[in-house]
């Protein structure tokens, strides 16, 4: 049976309502102890496969950020780090959130990809775990009721909104067209995407959907170029966008592309190579890089330690903890609830500048969060 998207997309987001709203009844939950001696960090996101670089750049932003504990102990009591993959891929990181709160960490930084965090928020809420997500933009992760839940970086309602500005503003006399992949952030960017132009008067000429992790798009490059378009949206995975980015270079395509965050990856410039230069992308602003300080001069020094630049999802990753950190100081205690109710309650000076959250977990700055970037030999540049 067919069943319109937009009622799946209702039957889906009212389910892990409901569910939440079960889990967080049932009071024989393992839970975090709050007076264990170690305190237990866990680091969950893909460390394997491709989009490996992320769960990389997660753990040099928080074993960076733990350099600043006065002898690696907070409240007194050692801190432990362990991490745990998820590859990106639901079923996985579902059976890694089930396995973790069999012995509840006290924080979850993570899971990276919008699905992974969406499947295992729910089950951490009912266990009482608090978790923050350096990287993932779906607006369901602060949309299920979950006062556990904070991010580090925009919501792709807002990221959607500013691709479709640009694509308005530059080419909206234009064929636009937009290559999507079957994948919740793919699928919902792009939606937001469209429905930002539509509102401005503008229809995308075409929209293609294909498959990741594919080893050649030359039937899509032919596509889109046979449809005449002028500029695609593209929205996918770093591995697939520079495969993508390159051949279509290679096959001199007659059109421009504009992507996402996920092009913020040393797998995209790596796979794209120079074909990968001026392919304007949406990315967190890039206030960490303005600050020149003792705070931000140590952060860089202790993630360049790591063996990563401090760029991208290091900087999310390592504010992430030092958010972390100040909830606990200020509630004096790592019990989810008051380490949570501590986050909400003032602003927090952190690598990203001073920052704060709303009641639904979602971050809030005094500059955009999203700006326009291009890589340019190897730098990513900002542009208008």
């Amino acid at each position: 049976m067919n069943i319109p998207r937009d009622s799946v997309r209702a039957i889906f987001c009212s389910g892990v309502l409901v569910a939440v709203v079960a889990l967080a009844s049932t009071v024989q939950a393992q839970r975090p102890n709050p007076q264990a001696e170690t305190i237990e960090l866990a680091i969950v996101g893909p460390m394997v496969g491709t989009s490996f670089s992320i769960g990389m750049q997660f753990r040099a932003g928080v074993h960076a950020a733990l350099e600043t504990l006065d002898g690696g102990t907070l409240l007194g009591r050692p801190v432990r780090v362990s991490e745990h993959d998820d590859s990106c891929i639901r079923i996985i990181a579902e059976r890694v959130a089930q396995s973790l709160v069999q012995n509840p960490p006290h924080v979850v930084i993570g899971h990276s990809c919008s699905a992974t965090t969406v499947v295992s928020a729910p089950i951490y809420a009912r266990h009482g775990v608090l978790q923050i997500t350096p990287s993932s933009t779906a607006p369901l992760v602060t949309e299920m009721g979950i006062n556990s839940v904070f991010r580090m970086i925009g919501r792709d309602d807002l990221q959607g909104e500013m691709a479709a500005e640009k694509l308005a503003r530059d080419y909206g006399d234009r064929r636009i067209g937009i290559l999507r992949y079957q994948s919740d952030y793919s699928m919902g960017l792009t939606q937001s995407a469209i429905e930002g132009l539509v509102s401005r008067g503008v229809r995308p000429a075409f929209v293609l959907q294909s498959s990741a992790s594919a080893t050649s798009y030359l039937d899509e490059i032919m596509e889109l170029i046979d449809n005449q378009v002028d500029v695609v949206y593209l929205v996918g995975g770093a591995l697939d966008s520079g495969v993508f980015v390159r051949q279509a270079r290679q096959m001199a395509a007659p059109f421009d592309i504009v992507s996402s965050d996920t092009l913020v990856s040393p797998i995209y410039t790596e796979t794209a190579g120079p074909a990968g230069d001026g392919v304007a992308f949406t990315f967190p602003s890039e206030a960490a890089r303005q600050i020149d300080n003792d705070l931000s001069r140590a952060a860089n020094a202790a993630i360049r330690a790591q063996g990563m630049e401090p760029d991208g999802y290091t900087l999310l990753a390592y504010a992430a903890t030092e958010i972390w950190f100040e909830g606990v100081r200020r509630a004096g205690s790592v019990e989810t609830a008051a380490v949570a109710a501590a986050i909400r309650s003032a602003p927090l000076d952190t690598v990203l500048g001073r920052i704060s959250f709303d009641d639904k977990g979602d971050i809030q700055t005094e500059y955009s969060p999203f700006s326009w970037y291009v890589w340019q030999d190897g730098q990513r540049v900002a542009v208008d």
